[in-house]
């Protein structure tokens, strides 16, 4: 794990669990992933993601979004090839990129202020 004073870094804890830390912020995002998340969004060839207050957006290719939620929630990629979507903290530091054909993922939505759809 590389730490950056006051920027979010990713740490792998296993291939089952997904760290986000805010190192000198004191915040923690948690991210999971496996088979017991019950994710609501399966949208084939498309990055779908979801809020835990009932909100919904889904991603194609070289789209980007704002984030409008904060809390928890859930992210699938199914984009398609080795399409990726990066996450990005309001000062625009990528703080998680989301791998190819990844999910369902449960998490904290509290740190992303936007995200990409890369392919």
């Amino acid at each position: 794990m590389r730490k950056k004073r006051n920027a979010l870094s990713v740490l792998a804890l296993s291939a089952a669990t997904v760290a986000l830390t805010a190192t000198g912020a004191g915040a923690t995002a948690h991210a999971e992933t496996g088979s017991r998340i019950q994710a609501t969004c399966h949208v084939s060839g498309a990055f779908c993601a979801t809020s835990d207050s009932g909100g919904s957006l889904t991603l194609y290719c070289g789209m980007s979004r704002s984030i409008p939620w904060s809390g928890g929630g859930t992210w699938n990629n199914r984009l398609p090839g080795n399409g990726v979507v990066r996450m990005f903290g309001a000062d625009g530091t990528r703080i998680y990129t989301t791998p190819a054909n990844y999910g369902p993922v449960r998490g904290n939505w509290t740190p992303v202020y936007s995200i990409r759809a890369d392919c």
